[in-house]
């Protein structure tokens, strides 16, 4: 039986996105996507992705630019950005045409900064690739590039119009980056839904075979999740910061890996271990809520290790944009479901939560 179509809002009526998740999105890309004038910019992941062919054939006859880039963080940099822009610029880009990213993370962001500068500003559509871009980095319009300093620190708040999120976009995704990406599904269930985390328990290696029914509630749980909250704080002032649980130590993991050793998700899982470690000294968070979130990142491991010399975490972690003079503010875990900002926790708890963390 054909999973139904889900359809999410996410935005204020100024700045909407539409989401779409479910199957059989891909060929009816053109009924969906928005652009004024008809026109798209179409910015893809590199190489023979399918999802890719397909969405180009759905806009055959209306693509004024057709590009391709990089996926890889390595990429995420104001070049790659220069890249799409002069792409653009040169095929005559017009305010009322828009941008179409297919890929994971790395093209979201990259292409949604892109349409935030190009001209003050043109409209973009997502067609998202992997788990992590559809539950996570294509919904809610931060966009950006790394720099030198760390991660995604040049950017720009620019929501797409229509994410289209269809099972069909994993095929061929490797397993490594599918069970990184669930990670931040994951994040949005342990932060605020429950009940979603509790399903996950149960459905895990439903979910990891990727059967359809199973993965998809998970994905679209998460995006929910994030629908909701980026409705609520569209510029991270106040409840939208609790995305950011696990991401504290995980850019610094990252950073310090110089993006090569960890995926971004993976990243996460560590400082997600970490997280715990400081929420049941902080917060209360019970050992056997702790233990069940630890089981299911070990369940979608095994990762590899990251860094946790602190010689090598302080220099990204003083620099982090939570960063104040009283410590650096970050996400712990009350309850499974339920989280909070802690908003001045010393750089030095930080790194003895990365010395002592493990994934059994």
């Amino acid at each position: 039986m054909t999973s139904p179509l889900r359809h999410i809002s996410a935005g204020s009526a100024t700045a909407a996105t539409d989401v779409w998740i479910g199957p059989g999105l891909l060929d009816t890309a053109a009924s969906r996507l928005f652009s004024s004038s008809g026109r798209f910019l179409l910015v893809t992941s590199a190489g023979p992705l399918a999802a890719v062919e397909r969405v180009r054939r759905a806009l055959a006859g209306r693509l004024l630019v057709d590009l391709e880039i990089d996926d890889r963080e390595e990429s995420k940099t104001l070049g790659t950005v220069s890249e799409i822009a002069n792409a653009a610029l040169s095929a005559g880009v017009r305010r009322d045409d828009a941008l179409v990213a297919v890929g994971g993370g790395v093209v979201s962001d990259v292409a949604g900064f892109a349409a935030a500068i190009l001209l003050r500003g043109i409209p973009w559509n997502a067609v998202p690739t992997t788990t992590g871009s559809m539950a996570d980095a294509a919904i809610g319009g931060k966009t950006g590039v790394d720099h030198r300093e760390g991660k995604n620190l040049l950017g720009a708040f620019h929501p797409p119009r229509v994410v289209l999120a269809d099972p069909a976009a994993l095929d061929g995704l490797p397993e490594r980056e599918f069970r990184a990406g669930l990670v931040e599904a994951l994040k949005a269930a342990w932060i605020a839904d429950s009940g979603l985390s509790g399903r996950v328990e149960e459905t895990l290696s439903s979910v990891l075979a990727r059967d359809e029914g199973p993965l998809l509630d998970l994905l679209a749980g998460a995006a929910a999740v994030k629908a909701d909250i980026v409705s609520e704080d569209p510029r991270e002032s106040d409840r939208r910061r609790l995305l950011n649980f696990g991401h504290t130590l995980g850019h610094a993991f990252e950073a310090s890996g110089g993006y090569r050793h960890l995926r971004h998700g993976e990243a996460v899982a560590w400082g997600i271990r970490a997280a715990l470690d400081l929420s049941v000294r902080r917060t209360g968070l019970s050992a056997e809520a702790g233990g069940r979130v630890a089981d299911l990142l070990s369940r979608l491991g095994p990762f590899p290790a990251p860094e946790t010399a602190p010689a090598r975490l302080e220099p990204f972690l003083s620099r982090d944009k939570k960063a104040t003079a009283r410590g650096i503010a970050g996400v712990l875990l009350e309850d499974i479901g339920r989280a909070r900002v802690e908003e001045a926790i010393p750089l030095q708890e930080w790194l003895d939560a990365a010395a002592r963390i493990s994934l059994p």
